[in-house]
């Protein structure tokens, strides 16, 4: 299986545990060899000295010693040889040719030497004193034992303990496999359920149940929970579209309805000229009707696009008093038509980062919202002000009608409208506050509304400026 997670910590598992096995069965050949010659030394100084125990005077009166071989019982194998303190060779084993001369240098007691197929450790007393209990001489006599023993008894056994220590490490390796492979798969079952019932989701089902035990592992837990808001978000986007197209389908059906039954009632029987007139007047009505909203259809569809791709390189510096007053500017004509007062207050001077053009289509947007909804012989205030450092503030205010508390909640959906039945009257398609919304969310701003009731409305869009605010004191009327 590639790429297999499982099969990766299973041989991660396995190859940790084998270097173990292998750090430990080392161990325990160092360790036991390092006894088992400890103990062999030992051995050979027993040897040695019995060696030593048996080695006299020779009885002829002459200062000569000699080795007792009667007395003494030595393994046939074992190499060793004696002298005395001028050099003189007491006594050799018959099947050794002598210590070589490279151990006699050498200040260590003990050796190593080959000696045909086997392997010899030995030892070297250098300077032990006889004491014969028949010499009356008062200065002790000195001599030089160097005894050897075939380690190949020893050698077996630290091979026998290694094999053993081997054998037993890599039977635990195997139970400890098979158990790493059980945890493993047992551990990983949560991510598989998750995936599994991940798979079941679709644009027609966002049903997504992962299993309690993967919300409860640590590690599992934040994957489940973000897969939860995601596909929460994905479904919320999924409807909002579905609800978007099914609206625009609905309001360009029934304006091309209104089109298509006043064309019809012209052409059901003869009319007069200025009944023709008037009938094609309102059917260019209707038309500009059907323009405006794909117009803003796809304005709405460009911010929107805009605030998810965060192309924040686009933007340019705007000064946003010019930007708010050239709106206010734009719409007086229509507020004064109304009968109503349009002001533009502003007390900073500041410098955003955004669109001007987009800017200005939020203003305009707004102050129409405003100037429809407010009585005549009202004001409307556009106010710039400093809402915390580095931040400017742009807020709308009417004092109209205001908004219905369980309205306040739906006012940025595209396609409402609080009043369905003024869509005709006033040219609305519940798009206007949409588009404000992810333009200013395009900028990195944020946008609310507030509205007491009977109050009048209040939209407050904050963005934040690329230079400090400068407080200046300017109003225009």
């Amino acid at each position: 299986m590639k790429n297999s997670i499982r099969n990766q910590i299973i041989v991660a598992v396995l190859v940790s545990q084998l270097l173990l096995a292998i750090g430990l069965t080392l161990v325990v050949v160092l360790y036991s060899r390092a006894q088992l010659l400890a103990g062999f030394d030992i051995m050979l100084e027993g040897r040695a000295d019995s060696v030593l125990a048996v080695i006299h005077d020779a009885e002829n009166g002459t200062q000569a010693l000699i080795f007792d071989r009667s007395k003494v019982s030595l393994p046939g194998r074992d190499l060793f040889e004696v002298w005395d303190d001028k050099g003189n060779l007491i006594w050799r084993s018959h099947n050794w040719q002598g210590t070589p001369t490279a151990v006699l240098a050498s200040l260590s007691p003990t050796f190593e030497l080959h000696q045909g197929a086997f392997s010899y450790r030995g030892i070297i007393v250098r300077k032990a004193t006889i004491f014969d209990e028949e010499d009356n001489r008062p200065a002790p006599r000195n001599i030089t034992i160097a005894y050897a023993v075939s380690t190949r008894e020893l050698d077996r056994r630290i091979f026998k303990i290694g094999l053993f220590a081997a054998g037993s490490s890599l039977l635990l390796l195997l139970f400890a496999g098979l158990f790493a492979a059980h945890g493993v798969t047992r551990g990983l079952a949560p991510v598989r359920d998750m995936a599994i019932e991940a798979a079941r989701v679709s644009a027609h089902n966002w049903t997504f149940n992962p299993p309690q035990s993967a919300r409860e592992k640590n590690e599992l837990a934040p994957l489940a929970n973000a897969l939860d808001t995601t596909l929460a978000g994905l479904q919320r986007a999924f409807d909002r579209e579905r609800q978007f197209i099914a609206d625009a389908a609905h309001e360009l059906k029934t304006a091309v309805a209104i089109l298509k039954s006043s064309l019809q009632l012209l052409v059901y029987q003869p009319r007069s000229n200025a009944e023709y007139r008037s009938g094609l007047g309102r059917s260019l009505e209707d038309c500009d009707r059907i323009e405006a909203l794909v117009r803003n259809t796809l304005s709405l569809a460009r911010a929107e696009q805009r605030a998810d791709e965060q192309h924040s390189a686009d933007l340019q510096n705007v000064d946003l008093v010019q930007n708010c007053e050239q709106s206010v500017a734009d719409l007086r004509p229509l507020a004064e038509a109304r009968g109503i007062e349009l002001q533009c207050v502003a007390n900073v001077e500041s410098i955003v980062k955004a669109d001007a053009e987009g800017l200005h289509t939020v203003w305009v947007n707004l102050l129409q919202n405003a100037i429809q909804h407010s009585p005549a012989g009202s004001k409307v205030f556009l106010r710039v002000a400093t809402s915390a450092p580095d931040t400017t503030s742009v807020t709308v205010e009417d004092s109209g009608t205001g908004i219905p508390a369980e309205e306040l909640p739906y006012v940025f959906d595209r396609f409402h409208r609080g009043d369905p039945s003024r869509s005709r009257s006033t040219g609305g398609f519940g798009l206007g506050l949409s588009i404000c919304k992810a333009i200013v969310e395009s900028f990195g701003g944020r946008i609310e509304i507030t509205s007491p009731d009977g109050s009048g409305t209040r939209v407050s869009v904050t963005l934040a400026a690329v230079t400090r605010p400068v407080l200046v004191g300017s109003t225009s009327s």
